[in-house]
């Protein structure tokens, strides 16, 4: 049986393909200092990044055809709110109240490369546009975290760059990635003890065996 995607498309190996989780969003403020690094923003939402031309249309008389006009783009974030991100969320919250408007990175960890002048570090492309967060609405549903889904339109046209790794707090790329990245086996696991089942721990204590293979090993 092939691998990959099932019928006309089974020769192709999803590895391959790009992956909407390495795309992260870094931000700065205009009340940062220069030499401050870019933080963590969020994830990429759905239909995240529109870059959508608007047409007019001419009517003529056996039909119409259409002109070009100016193009939108919008970046749509989820942010999900930590205890110590209280910065980053007073500080969108002061972009809204205060019409204010907030640099913001989109980073494609897709094509995260060496950095030829430095191989022990990476360089990331993407692109930066400004905008005014249109608002601050916080998801406070219950058996789910804080977190905010903010739309932002960018003004003018946002511009291709590229970014080094010295350039980003370290938490941009260790735990904007980390959120919906693949585990191996020594990712998880040495944090809470297990829980002895009761018949296996009393059989233990009685001289019997336990048919559990899944039972802790004394």
């Amino acid at each position: 049986m092939a691998d990959g995607f099932a019928g006309s498309l089974a020769n192709i190996d999803p590895n391959e393909m790009n992956k909407a989780d390495l795309i992260v969003y870094g931000c700065k403020f205009p009340w940062d200092k220069k030499d401050d690094l870019i933080h963590l923003l969020g994830l990429q939402a759905a239909t995240s990044t529109t870059d959508t031309l608007s047409s007019s249309a001419v009517n003529l008389k056996e039909g119409s055809v259409h002109a070009p006009g100016a193009n939108t783009e919008t970046f749509v974030v989820d942010s999900y709110w930590r205890k110590k991100d209280n910065y980053i969320a007073r500080s969108i919250r002061r972009c809204v109240h205060e019409k204010v408007r907030m640099g913001i990175f989109r980073f494609d960890f897709n094509r995260k490369v060496a950095d030829p002048a430095d191989p022990t570090k990476f360089i990331v492309p993407g692109v930066f546009g400004k905008a005014y967060p249109n608002g601050m609405p916080n998801t406070e549903a219950v058996n789910n975290l804080l977190h905010s889904n903010i739309t932002y339109n960018i003004d003018g046209n946002s511009q291709e760059g590229v970014t080094k790794q010295d350039e980003m707090e370290p938490e941009l790329y260790q735990v904007g990635l980390k959120l919906y990245d693949y585990a191996h086996n020594t990712d998880i696991g040495g944090t809470m003890d297990p829980i002895p089942d009761p018949l296996d721990e009393y059989l233990k204590n009685n001289g019997g065996s336990t048919n559990d293979s899944a039972a802790p090993k004394a």
